[in-house]
């Protein structure tokens, strides 16, 4: 198994003191996972630009944990261990999929080595699922197996995201009925098991809940007839695009079935719209965050990150969450360069301080985190596929060949008052 690392030092700027590193593990084979990177990198960028983190240069590596187009858990853990292996490394950005988390934590935890996820959303990496909800199939503490917390993540989880999902479906978009596809992953079952919790609850129904594996799948033409002839009035996916979960979307036009199509944050990328091909109109997505582009107090940094990153799929829907999440981390190195009296903090001098962080201010919001890692921040946003005039003005996670149909943003629901 190789995993490949990506860029390298942010370049100039910075402090005298010495380097300190950081590293991302997300999967940059995909648009999601390249504009996520892009956050940490721009966040870095003007740090050093600022002068560093309390006299020292944050030097930043970008890990690749694709392996022939799809994330790995083994790629994961294979890139932690390596910045493990280097001392400069005082904390990483990542993964961007649960089950990559879930194999890496027990790996960094007994190094006390900082890892804060700008998009993991399983519940069970940091907490026991309640009922109705199925019970987790692994325990948090074991992942950590004794050792100290040593991650966090900047989004809620799945125990609101599909909730959310199965709520605007049935109340906004009156679908009463479903079929419901995961991908077998962690995330796909989690998130689609969420979901269905939730919709047959308000009085919905599933008229089938059907899995596959993208090893052995390619057509799903027959998953989709099943649901169709049995009344559903919708599709629910629970998966993500490196997973193939949005080819049945295409497959649906080739039926000649017209229905809406929702998921989670896995499938509001550029990738999903790109897969969709020809039938991008109708899909539905949730993200486990508050929408950068409508938060007042995040516009002129988005307006440097667009300029600084002009691509068109540059900017994504995690971009922002990374950047606050890279800044969280040279906050707490910060704090912990001033521990070791101005020198070279340690690993578990950084995590330390990474769990004292309380009101933390970053673009999407103000971060309190609980002992377990999670956030305080627990909003969901709701996002369909458009076509609009001018992608610049949108979410800016628009379709590739299919440039002017983006996601747009729709609506969100803040748990956190509710």
């Amino acid at each position: 198994m190789v995993a490949f690392a990506c860029g390298g030092s942010t370049g100039g700027g910075g402090g005298s003191k010495g380097t300190i590193k950081i590293g991302s593990d997300l999967p940059v084979c995909t648009t999601g996972g390249q504009s996520t990177a892009n956050g940490v990198k721009f966040a870095i960028d003007q740090k050093n630009a600022a002068g560093g983190v309390n006299g020292y240069t944050i030097s930043y590596q970008s890990f690749d944990d694709c392996v022939q187009g799809a994330y790995s858990a083994d790629a994961g853990v294979q890139n932690v261990q390596t910045m493990l292996g280097d001392s400069k490394f005082l904390g990483m950005i990542g993964p961007y999929n649960s089950a990559v988390a879930k194999a890496e934590i027990p790996i960094a935890a007994p190094q006390h080595f900082t890892m804060i996820s700008p998009s993991n959303t399983n519940p069970c990496l940091t907490k026991e699922q309640a009922p109705p909800l199925p019970p987790c199939s692994y325990h948090a503490a074991d992942l950590r197996n004794g050792n100290p917390n040593n991650y966090w993540r900047v989004v809620t989880t799945d125990d609101y995201q599909g909730p959310a999902m199965a709520t605007y479906m049935y109340k906004t978009l009156n679908i009463h009925s479903v079929g419901i596809l995961d991908d077998s992953t962690v995330f796909g079952v989690g998130i689609s098991g969420a979901f269905e919790t939730q919709f047959k609850q308000l009085g919905g129904t599933v008229v089938a809940h059907s899995e596959y594996q993208k090893a052995t799948t390619s057509d799903w033409k027959s998953i989709l007839l099943n649901f169709k002839n049995k009344s559903a009035a919708g599709v629910y996916v629970g998966g993500t695009d490196d997973q193939n979960i949005c080819i049945p979307r295409k497959q649906m036009k080739d039926l000649g079935w017209d229905v809406p199509f929702g998921g989670g944050d896995g499938i509001e990328t550029t990738d999903c719209i790109n897969q969709a091909s020809g039938n991008e109109s109708g899909i539905f997505a949730t993200s486990a965050g508050a929408d950068a582009t409508k938060v007042q107090g995040a516009t002129a940094t988005i307006a440097a990150f667009r300029k600084a990153f002009p691509g068109a799929n540059d900017f994504g829907g995690y971009t922002m969450q990374a950047y606050d999440a890279a800044n969280a981390l040279m906050a707490a190195i910060g704090r912990a360069i001033n521990d070791a009296n101005g020198s070279t903090p340690t690993r578990d001098q950084v995590r330390a301080e990474m769990a004292k962080t309380k009101g933390f201010v970053g673009v999407i919001g103000t971060y309190d985190f609980n002992e377990a890692g999670d956030t305080s921040l627990k909003i969901v946003s709701i996002y369909e596929v458009q076509q609009v005039s001018d992608p610049s003005q949108s979410t800016g996670v628009c379709g590739k060949a299919a440039a002017n149909d983006c996601f747009i943003w729709k609506d969100q629901i803040n748990y956190a008052t509710t």
